[in-house]
């Protein structure tokens, strides 16, 4: 569904990525693991329109959007939930679904906004509350939503599990996998979670200082135990037997 090949990007002068090649292949999730630094959130950026892209091509479904701005890349089902920053935190639940909702027709804004409360039951709880008084775990929720509000084909996620707790962040990424089964959505997951990431992806890539380091299924970069060791913090003592992803659903 997207294919970046030989990508070079930053900020500026600043340069994150170099000659940085990816496919992400279609109804899967494709996981983006590294340490700090290592250009994760750049990419997504990239994709986006919001980094500045020196040379590489970007492409989605067969067709180059390097050159697009961001809210076309949202009218040809792109949806992007950014680490921070990412529900209106003076508006109500309700509002910030209905913001998210611009791009559709009012009637089916309502109805999909009322999809939402339905996959996410606690948003349906909280509609009328502001979204700064949810808590950490609810507002990923309902930026999840957002996104989806958009009826996309393609979602990218930054970091879903920052600053939440371990029981709430294993809550999250489950919805995560709940999104591919269900909904059959193309993700691209940047994930600091790295085992719980690689345990529902897909496909995987590991970057380091702007560059794949590891590309292949994600399980099999749980069998690498000196890059688990190395670059995200996953102590393997040897390599594992890990069921494939296809045996476990």
């Amino acid at each position: 569904m997207l294919k970046i090949n030989k990508l070079n990007s930053g900020y500026g002068k600043l340069q994150v990525l170099y000659d940085l090649s990816i496919e992400i292949p279609e109804k899967g999730i494709t996981v983006v693991v590294g340490p700090n630094g290592a250009g994760k959130t750049t990419l997504l950026c990239s994709i986006m329109g919001i980094a500045d892209v020196s040379s590489g091509e970007v492409e989605f479904q067969g067709n180059s959007i390097r050159a697009l701005p961001s809210y076309l890349l949202a009218r040809q089902g792109i949806s992007y939930v950014p680490q921070m920053g990412n529900v209106f935190a003076e508006l109500s639940v309700r509002d910030n679904l209905q913001m998210a909702g611009y791009l559709l027709p009012t009637a089916k804004a309502k109805k999909k906004a009322e999809q939402m409360t339905v996959m996410f039951p606690v948003l349906k709880k909280f509609i009328d509350r502001k979204a700064a008084t949810l808590s950490g775990g609810e507002r990923r929720m309902l930026a999840v939503a957002m996104g989806l509000m958009k009826d996309p084909k393609l979602m990218l996620l930054d970091e879903l599990s920052t600053d939440l707790a371990p029981i709430i962040a294993e809550k999250v990424i489950s919805e995560v996998a709940r999104l591919r089964d269900e909904l059959g959505i193309t993700i691209l997951l940047v994930e600091q979670m790295a085992k719980r990431a690689l345990e529902i992806g897909d496909t995987a890539y590991l970057l380091v200082s702007g560059g794949v380091r590891f590309a292949g299924k994600a399980r099999e970069l749980l069998n690498e135990p000196e890059l688990c060791n190395m670059y995200l913090g996953i102590k393997q003592p040897a390599a594992q037997n890990i069921p494939s992803i296809e045996g476990s659903r």
